[in-house]
């Protein structure tokens, strides 16, 4: 599996966490995690996308 195939899991598992999380979320703290989550889904990552996102060294688990 390619690194970003594998970035794109991170990222849609991420979110479908986040939604989860909603569910037990005061109305004022959910708007907020909307808030964030619509920059997660409206801005465009930079080229670097390493230094946006925090995600598993692939390279390192493949070689284990």
């Amino acid at each position: 599996m390619s690194k970003e195939i594998k970035i794109m899991q991170a990222m849609d598992e991420c979110v479908v966490n986040a939604c989860e999380r909603m569910k037990s979320l005061n109305p004022e703290d959910r708007f907020h995690l909307l808030c964030e989550m619509g920059e997660w889904m409206y801005n465009p990552l930079s080229e670097e996308i390493e230094e946006v996102l925090m995600v598993p060294n692939f390279e390192e688990e493949e070689a284990a």
